[in-house]
């Protein structure tokens, strides 16, 4: 479960934002709340703002990271930090870039966060929380200055395996260092879907569709969002299927038509065919279900990119429902389908919104709840005329 984001100084964030899923004292919509002994967490968060205001950047932000924690212990000596400084500043591209989760997994919290320049790691720290307690179990300064509290000599030859530019938590999990497998496995298991690791997201499910009952579970959300196909079938024919052939073009969605005179008939159609909507939708619902079967993290830049808006709603009411989501999975995405701007629909601490300096042109992450709004506010109609700020200024011209 994820608890808190922040980032600094990547792409179009100079300052640190902070993306929060702990639960605010609203007490609207209990169901999408996840609770523990000390807390309430969200189910979903959902970032809108203008276009180039940065919200897919606080996504990319994240990918980045997950990404870099997963992949960094295979980056060679000398290979410089593929990561994005903010540039409209003379300072900041010589600046780190830094990032941080906080999250709970196996019923423990840590503390995981590293910044790094393009050359190497100035600082990497994990901390769990033990009664209340911050534990320290490494902290990492100017690249290779290290401190442990536990594991101290097992440490100490994992440190020396991590050079410059590659970040200890990934090459300690790599050495099988039992401390940190478990917040390596909660990277691990985060579904992210931005214009960087869509081809990712979707590929575990396009192979899973080879399976006859994974194809029966998807063709039946398939059918409860109303798209008229009945079942899925893998192709008979055609070319074979290769490792890097695209499996969604081997699937043929089903459907059903009555004549005039009563009579059912079942034609098949491939993916390929289907509306832009339908195919967004369908390797859509495959990340969902894994991820709400298994109580994880998705996080999806323009979810409802080509989704009727009933579709969208449907998407976050899995989330957000108690019934269909008993496991805690959370959602975090981008919108800019104004509907979704309905407190029946959202609490306010799950609208957050992204504004671009006009003088810095740097992002700002920032809350519904930070303002004063009645529970009863339509916010949609106050976010189209500017009450909220996150909304295109239009000068008008050609």
């Amino acid at each position: 479960m994820l608890i808190q984001f922040s980032v600094e100084n990547f792409l179009s964030i100079k300052e640190k934002v902070v993306l929060s899923l702990l639960a605010s004292k609203d007490n609207e919509h209990p169901n999408h709340l996840i609770a523990d002994e000390t807390n309430r967490y969200l189910k979903s968060a959902v970032i809108y703002g203008a276009n180039a205001s940065g919200k897919s950047n606080v996504l990319n932000a994240f990918w980045f990271m997950v990404n870099y924690v997963l992949t960094s212990h295979n980056q060679q000596i000398h290979k410089a930090i593929d990561r994005s400084p903010f540039k409209f500043d003379p300072e900041t591209p010589t600046r780190p870039s830094s990032f941080e989760v906080i999250f709970t997994t196996k019923d423990i919290r840590y503390a995981y966060g590293f910044s790094v320049t393009d050359r190497a790691v100035t600082e990497e720290y994990l901390y769990y929380y033990s009664d209340g307690r911050k534990v320290l179990i490494f902290e990492r300064k100017n690249a290779k200055d290290f401190r442990f509290t536990v594991d101290i000599d097992e440490q100490n030859t994992l440190k020396e395996r991590t050079s410059a530019n590659k970040l200890y938590l990934s090459v300690a999990s790599n050495w099988s260092y039992a401390k940190v497998i478990p917040v390596l496995e909660w990277f691990a298991s985060c579904q992210i879907i931005t214009k960087n690791s869509v081809a990712d997201a979707y590929r575990l499910e396009a192979e899973q569709l080879k399976d006859a009952d994974y194809r029966r579970a998807i063709a039946s959300m398939l059918r409860a969002a109303g798209f008229g196909i009945q079942a899925l079938q893998m192709r008979d024919s055609g070319p074979a299927l290769s490792q890097h052939s695209d499996i969604f073009t081997n699937i043929e969605a089903i459907h059903t038509v009555r004549d005039t005179n009563g009579n059912t008939f079942a034609y098949a159609l491939n993916m390929a065919e289907e509306s832009d909507g339908t195919n967004s939708y369908f390797k859509l619902i495959g990340v969902v279900k894994k991820t709400l079967d298994q109580g994880t993290l998705l996080v999806t830049d323009d979810m409802d990119a080509h989704l009727h808006p009933f579709l969208a709603r449907h998407l976050v009411s899995l989330f957000d429902s108690a019934e269909f989501n008993p496991k805690g999975a959370q959602l975090i995405f981008t919108s800019h389908s104004t509907n979704l701007l309905d407190l029946d629909l959202l609490r306010r601490d799950q609208i957050w919104f992204t504004e671009k300096g006009e003088q810095t042109a740097a992002t700002d992450l920032f809350s519904l709840y930070d303002f004063s709004v009645r529970k009863d506010m339509k916010v949609e109609k106050g976010y189209l005329i500017g009450r909220f700020g996150a909304i295109p200024f239009i000068k008008g011209g050609l």
